[in-house]
């Protein structure tokens, strides 16, 4: 699904599925994607793309209503044909966190697949503000496995920015 969508746009994962490919065991029934505003054009090729080769839109639109959701600040949300999980919602960039996100993308490379996700420091900041005992695990995990690597001044930073508590033992 990542090699179509990248053949038309760049991306960026964010939220839960960053902690999954750090290692989190949970479940998650999508996978969150900020891409940058594009043209209608654009978008429809990208949806014609999906539609051949087996994928369909969960939401009840054509191409040029899903494009009209996402200009409006909604996802749309796209899966394997009769296949419901695991489905993704992609969503254009709408914020100066989402620009951040996207901007300082992190490649990750594994030994079949190349991802690009959203930096661990306003990554685990976002879930620390989303809050919900799930977003607050994501946020202890992906804090626990990179608080060596992570730049924790730009992390407060984003805590801040949130008006989160960053106290993560």
């Amino acid at each position: 699904m990542l090699d179509i969508l990248s053949d038309y746009s760049s991306y960026v994962i964010i939220s839960g599925y960053v902690a999954i490919l750090f290692g989190r065991t949970r479940s998650t029934e999508d996978v969150d994607i900020l891409i940058p505003m594009c043209e209608c054009s654009t978008f429809l090729l990208l949806h014609d793309k999906f539609i051949q080769m087996g994928y369909e839109f969960l939401n009840e639109e054509n191409g040029n209503g899903l494009y009209s959701m996402l200009l409006s600040g909604s996802g749309v949300r796209l899966c394997e044909k009769d296949s419901f999980i695991p489905n993704i919602e992609i969503k254009f960039i709408k914020n100066e966190s989402d620009e951040y996100s996207f901007i300082n993308r992190i490649k990750l490379v594994s030994s079949e697949k190349t991802f690009f996700i959203s930096p661990l420091e306003i990554q685990i900041a976002y879930k620390l503000w989303l809050g919900s005992d799930k977003d607050i695990e994501d946020a202890i995990f992906l804090y626990t496995v990179s608080k060596q690597m992570i730049n924790k001044d730009l992390f407060y930073e984003f805590c801040s920015s949130f008006g989160v508590n960053y106290e993560i033992t």
